[in-house]
């Protein structure tokens, strides 16, 4: 016959530390400097951020103010301010073009011997027009056309 079997178990006894355990973390003073740093850190970050999203509205506004003159520019350019000084046309549905012309030189009073279209009366205006964006005032700006009429009756050409 076999001896039986005997296990034992041993148990550590504890005893008492005069001295604490160095614990896994961080201590509040850690989280509050490392806090520190890493706003030290985002707060020139963010600034950029910030600085970057402005210039874009900016440049945004600039090519949608671009866009807008040229679209004016292309509407006024058949028109001939000696025949409708002022007016008003819509592009889209939020663009209204509003104008009204001065003029800057005086037309010829008739035929203009030697020089380049002696069957038209000739002058120079100043063109204001005014662009508002779903009738609001949006801005203005300035164009100087030739406004151009055709005399009736030529003495020189019997016509």
């Amino acid at each position: 016959m076999k001896p039986p079997l005997s296990i034992s178990f041993k148990m550590p006894l504890k005893t008492p530390h005069s001295t604490r355990p160095a614990e896994k973390g961080f201590t509040l003073l850690e989280a509050i400097v490392a806090l520190t740093l890493l706003g030290l850190a985002l707060v020139p970050m963010l600034s950029f951020i910030s600085e970057s999203a402005g210039q874009l509205a900016r440049v945004a506004d600039t090519n949608e103010r671009s866009l807008a003159v040229q679209s004016a520019v292309a509407l006024l350019d058949p028109i001939n301010p000696m025949e409708t000084p002022q007016g008003e046309e819509s592009i889209g549905h939020e663009l209204t073009v509003r104008w009204s012309s001065n003029v800057a030189i005086p037309p010829n009073d008739g035929p203009q011997i030697g020089m380049g279209l002696p069957g038209f009366r000739v002058g120079f205006y100043d063109v204001r027009v005014s662009l508002l964006r779903r009738d609001d005032p949006w801005f203005e700006f300035d164009l100087r056309k030739v406004g151009y009429q055709k005399i009736a009756s030529n003495p020189l050409f019997g016509n």
